[in-house]
């Protein structure tokens, strides 16, 4: 169920209430998303989804700010001799950016988690209590005309910062902290995933990791000469040394191994339709409740779900989110430009049409559960997704899966699943 109330104490929000965005915010035209080229290049969408995120630069307007300090300390820079080339995203645009102060009281920069079209993440530790956390920089000068919201107590800021701070939800990353100076803002967040990479012991079993170590005990025994009397004893966890008051270190050359679910299926290849319906009912449920309080994501996909090793995923990236009216209950609002993930649009989209953005978000949840269990995209190009069948999945899946399936990527978007629809499908009610 969905928690209520909300993690600062500015606004709380009831499950059944909506977000009201006022009169003023809606005419100035705030809910548009840039266009997306109908001619734009993919390749194949499984592949290379990490790079259809195509931004359109809109008619420049001023941005409110808050007054800066004065003379904030300068960051560190990277070890000499590194050129640009070697730099990852972060630590070139950090190399010589002087933080906001009370940012750089209480965080330490780390390494880089990804970096995209309008920001990019890096890792941080809470100088106070040792906990890392997530912080996403965001170029002011990149934020669209339509994605800024006025928020009471921290003014005109960037739509993604707004809505993280006003929600709160198990399966939507949690909002820690906020700051801005005159190229950032600063969006402070939980850390939550595992790095889907091979070398990570996490994803090996306790029982595996055990097994492999009295192997190599037994191995080295014997060759020694020596008695085996047991089981080994497992290596204790590492005590890591407190941190320091000192300036944070510049670790802005490393990029970490990615967190997200599109790591996580590259790793896998496929999930059983059990473990499946255990990661997509979580992003149901949080689609549905962000859906109850009024707002859309946008940008579903699987690089936009962080997951960690017992397979508990977050919702991250709100910024293509939109805030519906409270009228669109009643008479329906249309898009009429698109931002989010060619290979993630619903033909209506594709197809350059005006769209809601509810029926188009059930699209993108279809395509992400199908690629959840098959390790696959059900269409290889949009042509296909506009008019063709999907691909039969390679997989076994029952026959309510596929029902489910089929709900979510149909064409028509006024037959479409609702999001209710989905939430109440015999497939979430089976037991395995």
């Amino acid at each position: 169920m969905a928690a209520t109330g909300m993690i600062s104490n500015q606004i709380h929000i009831h499950p059944n209430q909506r977000f009201e965005p006022s009169s003023e915010e809606f005419q100035c035209g705030y809910y548009n998303n840039a266009t997306t080229p109908p001619n734009a290049k993919i390749s194949h969408p499984r592949l290379s989804s990490k790079s259809l995120l195509s931004p359109i630069s809109l008619t420049n307007s001023a941005k409110p700010m808050q007054a800066l300090p004065l003379s904030p300390p300068q960051t560190p820079k990277p070890p000499s001799g590194t050129s640009p080339k070697q730099m990852t995203v972060s630590a070139q645009h950090l190399k010589n950016h002087s933080f906001h102060p009370q940012f750089d009281a209480k965080y330490a920069i780390g390494e880089e988690l990804g970096n995209g079209g309008f920001g990019f993440v890096v890792s941080a530790i809470q100088k106070q209590t040792s906990r890392e956390v997530a912080v996403k920089f965001i170029f002011r000068d990149k934020v669209p005309a339509h994605a800024w919201a006025n928020d009471k107590d921290l003014g005109m800021i960037p739509m993604e910062i707004y809505v993280l701070k006003n929600v709160r939800h198990p399966s939507i990353i949690a909002f820690l902290d906020a700051f801005q100076d005159s190229k950032f803002f600063y969006l402070v967040m939980e850390l939550h995933g595992t790095q889907w990479s091979a070398t990570n012991p996490l994803l090996v079993s306790p029982e595996a990791r055990l097994s492999k170590l009295a192997a190599a005990t037994e191995q080295q025994q014997l060759l020694s000469g020596m008695v085996i009397t047991g089981p080994p004893t497992p290596p204790e966890e590492p005590i890591f040394p407190p941190l320091d008051d000192g300036p944070p270190r510049p670790n802005l050359l490393v990029r970490r191994t990615s967190c997200d679910l599109f790591e996580c299926i590259e790793h896998h290849s496929k999930f059983s339709e059990k473990l499946a319906k255990k990661i997509f009912r979580q992003i149901i449920e949080c689609v549905s409740y962000l859906s109850d309080i009024g707002v859309c994501h946008r940008d579903i996909k699987d690089e936009n779900i962080v997951i960690d090793n017992n397979y508990v995923v977050k919702l991250v990236d709100f910024g293509s989110a939109v805030i519906l009216p409270r009228s669109n209950a009643i008479k329906p609002h249309y898009f009429d430009k698109f931002y989010g993930t060619i290979s993630f649009a619903s033909p209506e989209i594709l197809l350059c049409k005006p769209y809601c953005a509810e029926p188009a978000e059930i699209w993108s949840l279809g395509i992400l559960l199908y690629t959840v269990l098959t390790g696959e995209v059900p269409f290889n190009d949009p042509n296909q997704a506009i008019s063709g069948p999907y691909a039969p999945p390679r997989v076994h899946c029952t026959p309510s899966c596929l029902h489910l399936i089929e709900r979510m990527l149909e064409k028509n978007p006024e037959k479409r699943a609702t999001i209710a629809e989905v939430m109440e499908h015999s497939w979430f009610k089976e037991t395995e």
